[in-house]
Protein backbone atom coordinates (compact mmCIF):
# COMPACT_ATOMS: atom_id res chain seq x y z
CA UNK A 1 0.00 0.00 0.00
CA UNK A 2 2.94 2.46 0.80
CA UNK A 3 4.25 2.09 -2.92
CA UNK A 4 0.69 3.47 -3.75
CA UNK A 5 0.88 6.69 -2.18
CA UNK A 6 3.36 8.25 -4.74
CA UNK A 7 1.61 7.25 -7.51
CA UNK A 8 -2.00 8.66 -5.80
CA UNK A 9 -0.05 12.24 -4.96
CA UNK A 10 1.94 12.11 -8.52
CA UNK A 11 -2.26 11.18 -10.16
CA UNK A 12 -3.65 14.13 -7.52
CA UNK A 13 -1.03 16.74 -9.11
CA UNK A 14 -1.50 15.47 -12.67
CA UNK A 15 1.46 14.10 -13.56
CA UNK A 16 2.13 11.63 -16.30
CA UNK A 17 3.83 8.81 -14.14
CA UNK A 18 1.13 8.34 -11.91
CA UNK A 19 -0.48 6.95 -14.67
CA UNK A 20 2.24 5.00 -16.56
CA UNK A 21 2.25 3.11 -13.65
CA UNK A 22 -1.16 2.60 -13.02
CA UNK A 23 -1.17 0.77 -16.42
CA UNK A 24 1.71 -1.66 -16.28
CA UNK A 25 0.89 -2.40 -12.48
CA UNK A 26 -1.57 -4.77 -11.79
CA UNK A 27 -2.36 -4.40 -8.18
CA UNK A 28 -2.60 -0.71 -8.81
CA UNK A 29 -6.44 -1.97 -9.19
CA UNK A 30 -6.58 -3.28 -5.70
CA UNK A 31 -4.93 -0.11 -4.56
CA UNK A 32 -7.40 2.24 -6.19
CA UNK A 33 -10.19 -0.39 -4.29
CA UNK A 34 -8.50 0.48 -1.31
CA UNK A 35 -8.72 4.50 -1.82
CA UNK A 36 -12.42 4.61 -2.50
CA UNK A 37 -13.18 2.88 0.68
CA UNK A 38 -11.26 4.41 3.16
CA UNK A 39 -12.02 7.82 1.17
CA UNK A 40 -15.72 7.02 1.75
CA UNK A 41 -15.04 5.93 5.03
CA UNK A 42 -13.16 9.11 5.84
CA UNK A 43 -16.35 11.04 4.42
CA UNK A 44 -18.64 9.06 6.68
CA UNK A 45 -16.72 10.66 9.88
CA UNK A 46 -16.68 13.91 8.19
CA UNK A 47 -20.06 14.57 7.69
CA UNK A 48 -20.93 13.36 11.31
CA UNK A 49 -20.66 9.65 11.81
CA UNK A 50 -19.06 8.53 14.53
CA UNK A 51 -16.76 5.16 15.22
CA UNK A 52 -18.64 4.67 18.56
CA UNK A 53 -22.01 4.75 17.56
CA UNK A 54 -20.93 3.16 13.71
CA UNK A 55 -20.34 0.20 16.38
CA UNK A 56 -23.09 0.66 18.86
CA UNK A 57 -26.15 1.28 16.47
CA UNK A 58 -27.61 -0.76 14.04
CA UNK A 59 -28.75 1.70 12.26
CA UNK A 60 -25.46 3.84 11.54
CA UNK A 61 -23.59 0.88 10.77
CA UNK A 62 -26.25 0.39 8.16
CA UNK A 63 -25.46 3.60 6.89
CA UNK A 64 -21.69 2.94 6.79
CA UNK A 65 -22.36 -0.42 4.70
CA UNK A 66 -24.97 1.75 2.11
CA UNK A 67 -22.58 4.59 1.86
CA UNK A 68 -19.53 2.28 1.38
CA UNK A 69 -21.98 0.21 -1.47
CA UNK A 70 -22.68 3.64 -3.17
CA UNK A 71 -18.84 4.49 -3.30
CA UNK A 72 -18.25 1.48 -5.08
CA UNK A 73 -20.86 1.39 -7.55
CA UNK A 74 -19.80 4.49 -8.53
CA UNK A 75 -16.66 3.52 -8.95
CA UNK A 76 -17.49 0.43 -11.16
CA UNK A 77 -20.21 2.49 -13.22
CA UNK A 78 -18.16 5.48 -13.83
CA UNK A 79 -14.98 4.05 -14.98
CA UNK A 80 -17.17 1.77 -17.45
CA UNK A 81 -19.26 4.74 -18.53
CA UNK A 82 -15.56 6.38 -19.06
CA UNK A 83 -14.63 3.26 -21.26
CA UNK A 84 -17.81 3.93 -23.34
CA UNK A 85 -17.78 7.44 -24.35
CA UNK A 86 -14.08 7.68 -25.01
CA UNK A 87 -13.50 4.13 -26.94
CA UNK A 88 -17.28 4.54 -28.98
CA UNK A 89 -18.56 7.82 -28.72
CA UNK A 90 -14.75 9.37 -29.48
CA UNK A 91 -13.36 6.50 -31.24
CA UNK A 92 -10.31 6.02 -28.61
CA UNK A 93 -8.73 3.58 -26.84
CA UNK A 94 -7.97 1.92 -23.60
CA UNK A 95 -9.29 -1.13 -21.05
CA UNK A 96 -11.55 -0.89 -18.48
CA UNK A 97 -9.01 -2.01 -15.51
CA UNK A 98 -6.98 1.57 -16.37
CA UNK A 99 -10.12 3.31 -16.64
CA UNK A 100 -10.63 1.45 -13.00
CA UNK A 101 -7.45 2.17 -11.55
CA UNK A 102 -7.40 5.75 -13.02
CA UNK A 103 -10.96 6.38 -11.08
CA UNK A 104 -10.01 4.83 -7.92
CA UNK A 105 -6.62 6.92 -7.50
CA UNK A 106 -8.82 10.13 -8.50
CA UNK A 107 -11.89 9.48 -5.91
CA UNK A 108 -9.59 10.53 -2.62
CA UNK A 109 -10.64 14.42 -4.53
CA UNK A 110 -13.95 13.87 -2.70
CA UNK A 111 -12.51 14.59 0.29
CA UNK A 112 -12.55 17.59 -0.83
CA UNK A 113 -16.80 18.10 0.10
CA UNK A 114 -15.48 17.41 4.12
CA UNK A 115 -13.08 20.63 3.79
CA UNK A 116 -15.62 22.95 2.64
CA UNK A 117 -18.11 21.04 4.68
CA UNK A 118 -16.64 21.22 7.90
CA UNK A 119 -15.72 25.40 6.90
CA UNK A 120 -19.36 26.05 6.26
CA UNK A 121 -19.03 26.66 2.82
CA UNK A 122 -22.09 25.78 0.84
CA UNK A 123 -22.71 22.24 -0.08
CA UNK A 124 -23.08 22.72 -4.24
CA UNK A 125 -19.64 24.82 -3.76
CA UNK A 126 -18.26 21.27 -1.69
CA UNK A 127 -19.62 19.00 -4.29
CA UNK A 128 -18.17 20.99 -7.56
CA UNK A 129 -14.87 21.32 -6.25
CA UNK A 130 -14.61 17.35 -5.44
CA UNK A 131 -16.10 16.76 -8.50
CA UNK A 132 -13.87 19.24 -11.16
CA UNK A 133 -10.38 17.86 -9.52
CA UNK A 134 -11.77 14.36 -9.68
CA UNK A 135 -12.74 15.02 -13.89
CA UNK A 136 -9.64 16.62 -14.19
CA UNK A 137 -7.70 13.34 -12.93
CA UNK A 138 -9.69 11.01 -15.10
CA UNK A 139 -9.38 13.69 -18.05
CA UNK A 140 -5.46 13.02 -17.54
CA UNK A 141 -5.93 9.68 -17.39
CA UNK A 142 -7.89 9.47 -20.54
CA UNK A 143 -5.32 11.45 -22.16
CA UNK A 144 -2.77 8.96 -20.99
CA UNK A 145 -4.42 5.78 -21.84
CA UNK A 146 -6.63 6.49 -25.14
CA UNK A 147 -4.48 9.29 -26.68
CA UNK A 148 -7.14 11.84 -27.01
CA UNK A 149 -6.76 15.40 -27.30
CA UNK A 150 -7.40 17.31 -24.05
CA UNK A 151 -10.73 18.49 -25.45
CA UNK A 152 -11.84 15.27 -26.09
CA UNK A 153 -10.59 13.93 -23.07
CA UNK A 154 -12.28 15.71 -20.55
CA UNK A 155 -15.39 15.98 -22.46
CA UNK A 156 -15.25 11.39 -21.98
CA UNK A 157 -14.87 12.75 -18.15
CA UNK A 158 -17.97 15.22 -18.56
CA UNK A 159 -20.20 12.78 -19.94
CA UNK A 160 -19.40 9.84 -17.90
CA UNK A 161 -20.26 11.84 -15.02
CA UNK A 162 -23.59 13.04 -17.06
CA UNK A 163 -23.65 9.45 -17.67
CA UNK A 164 -23.61 8.47 -13.91
CA UNK A 165 -26.18 11.49 -13.19
CA UNK A 166 -28.49 9.71 -15.23
CA UNK A 167 -27.78 5.94 -14.39
CA UNK A 168 -27.95 7.15 -10.37
CA UNK A 169 -31.39 9.23 -11.15
CA UNK A 170 -32.97 6.21 -12.61
CA UNK A 171 -31.73 3.94 -9.96
CA UNK A 172 -32.73 5.92 -7.25
CA UNK A 173 -28.97 5.51 -5.95
CA UNK A 174 -26.95 8.33 -4.45
CA UNK A 175 -24.93 9.92 -6.57
CA UNK A 176 -21.28 10.15 -5.08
Amino acid sequence: MREALKPLLQALRFERSAFSWMDFNDRATGDALVFVIVTRFLMYLGFGGTLFRTLTSLGALESLFFSLVNALVFWLAYAGLVLVVAKYLFQGSGTYAFYLRATGFAYPTMLATVVTFRLDLPVLLALLLGAVWFMLIVTRAVQYESELPVERAAATAGLAMVGWILVALILKHGLI
